[in-house]
């Protein structure tokens, strides 16, 4: 009895644990144990403090991100998600949504990346803009996906969508140099 308890705990303490030890760049997964991160030099900004940001839940007035610095957002159950377009991909049950903006000051390529499954859209004038490539993080980072974007200079919203988890961390990383 006492060894089935122990068991249960330690399962539960895992559960609350793995979140986290995966935004920190620690290995979620157990191969990861010991592994060390292969940064890119674009994505080094990951490992700084993520700042907490609550998504907004309609179009306009969303909460801005700083291009290079990470984010860890709140979203909302998608129910009470009012969004600026419609994703092309259905919004799955028990899923969390919700819209940050950003802004680019000169134009080129920027990277979307986060560390849980997602759907990104940036989105300017009402309309979704085309990605220009997609990828996985570098293995054992944390991230688990980056998205390309070629953006003007301007404001963008960026929406996220169907996510499993309710908060995700978000990196907007300008053009390198």
């Amino acid at each position: 009895m006492l060894r089935g308890t122990a068991i249960g705990v330690m399962a539960v303490m895992m559960a609350l644990v793995a979140p986290a030890w995966a935004q920190m760049g620690g290995p979620a997964d157990p191969s990861c144990k010991g592994v060390a991160v292969e940064w890119p030099a674009d994505l080094k900004g990951w490992g700084r403090a993520a700042v907490p940001v609550t998504s907004a839940t309609a179009p306009g007035g969303a909460p801005a991100l700083t291009p290079g610095t990470p984010a860890r957002v709140t979203l909302a159950a998608k129910e009470g998600v009012t969004l600026a377009v419609t994703p092309p991909k259905p919004a799955g049950e028990k899923t969390y949504a919700g819209t940050v903006a950003f802004t680019v000051p000169a134009a080129g390529p920027y990277r979307i990346a986060i560390d849980g499954a997602a759907w990104i859209d940036v989105v300017a004038d009402g309309k979704s803009l085309d990605s220009t490539s997609h990828k996985h993080g570098p293995n054992c980072s944390g991230i688990h996906k980056v998205v390309d974007f070629g953006l003007a200079a301007g404001t963008y919203q960026l929406q996220l969508t169907n996510s499993p988890a309710a908060t995700v961390t978000v990196l907007v990383v300008p053009p390198q140099s």
